[in-house]
């Protein structure tokens, strides 16, 4: 389908619905409906013990994405459930999450530790912790607490490409992270990204994802000033194409009553996302994935 069949497509449904936004009328509703069929209550003894067969154990680094809209038959706070994540992993653990800012105007200053996330009502209230560390990045910025926090969120200030090698999201795999999703699903996991900068100067493709820098100022709390630059991201995307590429034996997916989780280890699970990348196989509707544009650059693949 055309970008312009989309467009057209889109103006349609804004005009039927008398809404601007389409997707969040779409969840809205999807909400609803899951609301009256999914009724049954999640103890938190059988969430516990899910998330311990799912692979959070004590000394791990932990990344989550969620969307807390789905916890309604979980009977905690948000930041019970943090609690609950840090106590499995324990005091030698990780525990990471998106922090990606409401505000993304590289006009005005970003305020790294007091500017708002618009990645969930989870990942805002464990921005707030004042043990957690956050990365300073306009576009892409992360939450950590824990040992290995430094590592994962020092040098994200210092890079061009938003989720390349020395970014917190390739950190991840070096770390043999385990990636969870709780009410988001493969279609959340930001790693995916790392593929269109991992291959950036070896696939054309993928310098058509990028179109030009975005530079910005920022500050900290404590008095901590600086710029910053990276590449802007443009394209479309529709990760649900990648899905049926990844088996068992690199992702998971459970359910407890509407809650669902998914699971992966960060290092297959990016590697895997970059071998599909290098074969043409992308998230990316646009540009337009030709086979012309993923001939190598830096010669045959071996």
């Amino acid at each position: 389908m055309s970008r312009a069949t989309r467009s057209a497509i889109k103006r349609l449904a804004q005009k039927l619905l008398g809404q601007s936004d389409v997707r969040s009328v779409v969840r809205k509703q999807r909400l609803w409906l899951s609301k009256k069929f999914y009724r049954r209550p999640v103890a938190i003894a059988q969430l516990r013990q899910q998330l311990i067969d799912l692979g959070v154990r004590p000394g791990r680094t932990l990344w989550v994405q969620s969307s807390w809209n789905e916890f309604y038959n979980v009977a905690l706070r948000p930041s019970e459930m943090i609690d609950l994540l840090r106590d499995l992993l324990g005091a030698s653990g990780t525990l990471a999450m998106p922090a990606f800012p409401i505000d993304q105007n590289p006009d005005k200053i970003f305020l790294v530790d007091k500017a708002p996330v618009y990645t969930g009502l989870l990942c805002e209230i464990f921005r707030r912790n004042p043990d957690t560390r956050r990365s300073i990045h306009l576009g892409s910025s992360v939450c950590a607490v824990g040992p290995n926090a430094d590592f994962l969120i020092r040098d994200h200030h210092l890079t061009l490409m938003p989720w390349g090698k020395e970014s917190p999201f390739c950190r991840l795999a070096e770390l043999d992270a385990r990636m969870l999703g709780l009410g988001a699903g493969f279609n959340f996991m930001t790693p995916l990204h790392a593929v269109e900068c991992l291959l950036f100067e070896e696939v054309p493709f993928f310098q058509r994802v990028f179109d030009g820098t975005i530079k910005y100022r920022w500050n900290r709390a404590n008095g901590e000033t600086g710029e910053h630059e990276y590449r802007r991201r443009i394209g479309d995307i529709r990760p649900q194409r990648l899905r049926r590429h990844f088996g068992p034996d690199i992702c998971v997916d459970a359910k407890l009553s509407n809650l669902r989780i998914f699971a992966a280890d960060a290092r297959p699970f990016i590697d895997h996302a970059v071998t599909l990348g290098r074969g043409g196989i992308t998230m990316y509707i646009q540009p337009v994935p030709k086979p012309e544009l993923f001939v190598s650059l830096k010669g045959p693949v071996t």
